[in-house]
């Protein structure tokens, strides 16, 4: 009888999967994809009621030995209700033969396989000697952010949060400062305060169905990389085309949202995607002063590697729960 693993949030913890192993997984699942040994269509995406939304998607790594889906929702008004953001669950196939062998907690997945996306993005385009982590956002992913960024980064001294709700933010403050590296973790009275002098800028709101673009060119420091995780939800369109290079996880991610959500009308130029950037060297900062806008809208491929050595590891452990498939 073929046999199926479930792996909770608590199943995937015990796993030692770290920031560190999951960037070097990302790296090397984006060059497979510049090799075209990848299968991706875009995700399904789409608003319920408000800024309620649900997503589908998929991918296969032939390499990898794995095809694989993630359905999920996202409520901003969760959080308030003790319940998370994101929510759903990861389905891992057998590239061959197509055999379901594992369902996995997709919260668990997005937040750590994101925040090693840009992470990633960091290990290839942040300036030298960079000492400034700005986050905007203080749930999940700010968090997982922290710990991505201070594990990659390691001349980073100082972190500024800034979150719309104060209490979440002095909460992320007391909770992460020191934590990571003994990086300083303060708070900010605004975006901008947070933004201002940041080496690295990791805007992280929830994704909106009408934009609330703020964060003006003039926010971002000379030098400074920026890695929205946010679609362009935050960064007006003026502060896009000043940026000195403009690059993204993937560039039909951006075509089919701009197509069929009318989201990023405001990038009139790619400069690179991961792939291209990792694999090819395009997109790569030249120098100290240029400023780069990285939209990581996240892809499937990274669901895909991050879930397939996450099995790896719980077959070697004997950890999860074996259901009959």
């Amino acid at each position: 009888m073929n046999e199926l693993l479930y792996l909770n949030a608590s199943h995937l913890d015990a796993l030692d999967l770290g920031m560190s192993d999951i960037v070097d997984i990302l790296e090397e699942v984006f060059r497979h994809k510049a090799a075209g040994d990848t299968a991706m269509p875009p995700k399904m995406f789409f608003y319920t009621e408000g800024d309620r939304f649900l997503s589908a998607m998929g991918s296969a790594c032939a390499p990898l030995g794995y095809a694989g889906a993630k359905w999920q929702s996202g409520n901003p008004d969760n959080p308030a209700r003790g319940l998370p953001y994101i929510q759903g669950l990861y389905v891992l196939n057998e590239y061959e033969s197509g055999r379901m062998t594992a369902i996995l907690d997709s919260k668990w997945i997005t937040a750590k396989r994101t925040a090693a996306a840009s992470a990633l993005v960091a290990r290839h385009q942040v300036r030298a000697g960079a000492a400034e982590l700005a986050l905007l956002g203080c749930g999940v992913q700010g968090r997982a952010h922290l710990e991505a960024m201070t594990a990659e980064v390691a001349s980073l001294a100082r972190c500024r949060v800034y979150d719309t709700v104060p209490a979440r933010q002095r909460a992320f403050v007391e909770e992460m400062d020191g934590r990571f590296g003994g990086v300083r973790v303060e708070g900010a009275e605004s975006a901008r305060s947070a933004l201002e002098g940041a080496d690295i800028v990791v805007p992280g709101g929830p994704i909106t169905a009408e934009r609330r673009a703020s964060i003006a060119s003039e926010w971002v420091a000379p030098g400074a990389l920026v890695v929205a995780i946010d679609y362009d939800s935050y960064v007006t369109d003026e502060c896009i085309a000043a940026m000195d290079i403009v690059i993204t996880d993937d560039r039909g991610q951006i075509e089919d949202a701009r197509a069929r959500e009318g989201k990023f009308l405001g990038v009139t130029r790619i400069d690179a995607d991961n792939a291209e950037m990792i694999a090819d060297g395009k997109g790569l900062r030249e120098n100290d002063r240029q400023r780069i806008l990285a939209f990581n809208l996240g892809i499937a491929l990274e669901d895909v590697a991050t879930a397939a050595e996450a099995l790896r590891r719980a077959r070697e452990r004997g950890i999860g729960v074996r259901l009959p498939a």
